[in-house]
């Protein structure tokens, strides 16, 4: 059988291909088709194709530093942009083909998703759409460099690398905070229900 994969590929100043990242997380009847064998459901759009998942989350290789590759609908799940960091990863870069859209809210919502990832990991992410909005943004959320949607541009700008071995407490922990929150509002739940029926 042959594989396709949702990929993006690095390419050196010579032109040969110095890295790949295959999409890890397709998305679910679009990409493929969850379940395929024991549900009846065609894919949503038809021309997407049957693609295969990636198997890793390692960020490409550029000279002594490394970036991080979010594919389109990867940029929502901060678990990704995570691992990515935990593995190496200097900066990120998305990019996303926001043409399904149109000229509705939903490219700016796909880009304000962004806009967390590089808080999260207190990185530069670099974002490229087709006819969405492409731009730089910083390690706190704020937009250096954008373009308008269904436009044709250029953006020029300098990014900095995070420094060597830093991680954030998001990055290195992930969601041990929130699950954290949950557990304690459980526990003051039950107390608070425990307590009205001790008293009655």
């Amino acid at each position: 059988t042959t594989n396709y994969f949702n990929s993006v590929f690095l390419i050196s100043k010579k032109g040969e291909i110095a890295g790949r990242y295959d999409k890890v997380h397709l998305v679910p009847f679009g990409e493929y088709v969850p379940f395929k064998r024991l549900l009846p459901f065609e894919k949503l759009v038809a021309g997407a194709g049957d693609f295969s998942s990636g198997k890793n989350l390692k960020p490409l290789a550029l000279n002594d530093d490394a970036f991080g590759v979010l594919i389109c609908f990867e940029a929502i799940f901060p678990d990704i942009a995570r691992q990515f960091l935990k593995n190496g990863a200097d900066f990120l870069i998305t990019v996303t083909n926001d043409a399904w859209f149109g000229k509705l809210s939903a490219p700016y919502q796909h880009l304000s998703q962004s806009l967390v990832r590089a808080i999260e990991g207190k990185v530069y992410l670099v974002r490229s759409a087709n006819t969405g909005i492409s731009a730089v943004i910083d390690p706190v959320g704020r937009i250096k460099a954008k373009s308008g949607i269904f436009t044709r541009e250029v953006i020029l700008d300098t990014i900095s690398l995070k420094e060597k071995g830093f991680l954030t407490f998001y990055t290195r922990y992930g969601d041990v905070f929130a699950i954290g929150c949950i557990i304690i509002s459980i526990v003051m739940f039950i107390n608070i229900r425990y307590f009205k029926k001790a008293r009655l």
